[in-house]
């Protein structure tokens, strides 16, 4: 009798807990392919890496541009040294941009973070990372600048990837993303 009971104990929680139509953020998908609806209005901001490389970086509309840079396909990833997820995509990243030198430029915008260089130089040389990273002190508001253009607000999450090829938007990731599905992107972005 003891153990029926216990049977029917277990049985009662198992259904009870296993019935919810809750998702988890987890399981959500991490790839936005639509088209964010706010124009960017037109900005420039000039960003600069540890070894004092410089480029203009001009946002108009769902426009684009880096001067001296060649490559048709950037990929902008916005994240803050603090968070896991941002650090833990930088390796593979660092890949991407070796594994397409003629196609792939990579950019990274630290946007809430220390941007001191030494501490900047120590934190790529960490997380093996050898593509632009920009600490520019106008990180955070291009940054708030490229959230808005997204829709997601004053509170955005990080990381947040962006994709353009020649200049125009194509699709962006929050949250840490397979490096598969960025490459896979890529791959569709070189075709066309």
């Amino acid at each position: 009798m003891r153990s029926l009971s216990f049977f029917f104990i277990i049985a009662s929680l198992t259904l009870w807990t296993g019935c919810s139509d809750k998702t988890s953020d987890a399981t959500q998908s991490t790839s936005q392919p639509l088209s964010p609806q706010i124009p960017i209005p037109q900005s420039k901001f000039v960003i600069t890496d540890i070894d004092q490389r410089t480029t203009t970086l001009t946002l108009k509309q769902n426009h684009l541009s880096l001067d001296k840079v060649i490559q048709p396909i950037v990929l902008i990833h916005l994240f803050a040294s603090w968070s896991p997820p941002s650090c833990g995509m930088i390796p593979y990243l660092d890949t991407l941009q070796k594994s397409y030198p003629k196609t792939l430029f990579v950019v990274g915008i630290m946007a809430n973070s220390d941007k001191n260089p030494e501490h900047l130089r120590k934190f790529m040389k960490t997380h093996h990372a050898s593509y632009f990273i920009s600490n520019s002190p106008d990180n955070d508001t291009l940054a708030r600048r490229l959230a808005d253009f997204l829709q997601l607000g004053t509170n955005y999450p990080v990381p947040i990837t962006l994709l353009f090829k020649n200049g125009e938007y194509t699709t962006h990731y929050i949250g840490a993303t397979p490096i598969e599905m960025i490459k896979a992107d890529i791959e569709q972005l070189r075709r066309k």
